[in-house]
């Protein structure tokens, strides 16, 4: 299902299935001076597509490869010029594998085969922000101070972590799309978000005393367990259902990871 809403300029396209609602989940695509910010899941693309013919978007901005969010970037490449990092373009051209849990909750999308064809996309601009994953962007509209945060934000107190997701670059990536100092921000999966500057300093803030109490016991010798109950108050059945492939867990690792760079580069 597709809902359209417009905030003045702005239009979002939020979108869900009776799958993703089951579990509280949906996903929006925003319109913006006549550009489209990522294309949805395959599970809607039938309805996607109708919007699109409604809105009439001059092109499509990807912000990255993850299926909720570049899940009809195959089909939608074929009429309508895109922009999108080489990294996304990579693993789009390559159709990635998904655990079953996301092929049912948004749908595995097919491979990109046609090319891409780029446009200019002003004033809008691409703005690297990795962490969530390697490619990840932000889109920010530097007249209106329109930030389109994409899977950078999602809420203050996120504990759960996908297994490739580095904490030290989302910190550095919640302090670059501080310094656009936005004036409006419009979060993938949770819509618009009226003080983004609050909401990103109060997520980085998090983050960071998070990150640094994490630090703190794995120096004390504290198991990955405790340390787990300790910061994060134990696990959550979404690690079960993803077979741990999006955790509390992750993030304790993410920083033991780090931890044991930080010491080999010193020896």
């Amino acid at each position: 299902m597709v809902e359209v809403t417009r905030f003045g300029e702005v239009t979002r396209v939020r979108m869900w299935t009776w799958r993703t609602a089951a579990v509280g989940y949906d996903v929006s695509a925003y319109v913006v001076r006549g550009v489209v910010i990522d294309t949805g899941f395959r599970h809607v693309a039938e309805h996607f597509a109708g919007a699109l013919q409604s809105l009439r978007p001059r092109g499509i901005v990807v912000t990255h490869w993850h299926e909720d969010h570049a899940g009809n970037v195959p089909e939608l490449a074929a009429g309508w010029p895109m922009w999108m990092s080489d990294y996304t373009e990579q693993k789009l051209r390559e159709r990635q594998q998904v655990k079953l849990y996301r092929h049912l909750t948004w749908g595995r999308p097919r491979a990109l085969v046609h090319p891409v064809q780029t446009f200019d996309f002003a004033p809008l601009q691409a703005v690297a922000t990795p962490g969530h994953s390697p490619d990840h962007h932000v889109v920010f509209d530097p007249e209106t101070r329109d930030l389109f945060s994409g899977d950078l934000w999602l809420g203050t107190r996120v504990r759960i972590m996908g297994a490739n997701e580095n904490p030290y670059e989302i910190i550095d990536s919640l302090t670059r799309a501080i310094a656009l100092e936005p004036l409006r921000m419009f979060d993938a999966h949770r819509g618009l978000i009226d003080q983004p500057d609050v909401a990103l300093r109060a997520k980085r803030a998090w983050l960071q005393d998070t990150v640094g109490e994490i630090e703190r016991l794995l120096d004390a010798g504290e198991s990955e367990r405790s340390i787990l109950r300790a910061v994060l108050e134990g696990e959550e059945r979404t690690a079960l259902v993803s077979q741990g492939e999006y955790s509390r867990r992750n993030l304790v690792r993410a920083v033991a990871r780090r931890r044991a760079q930080r010491v080999l580069a010193s020896c």
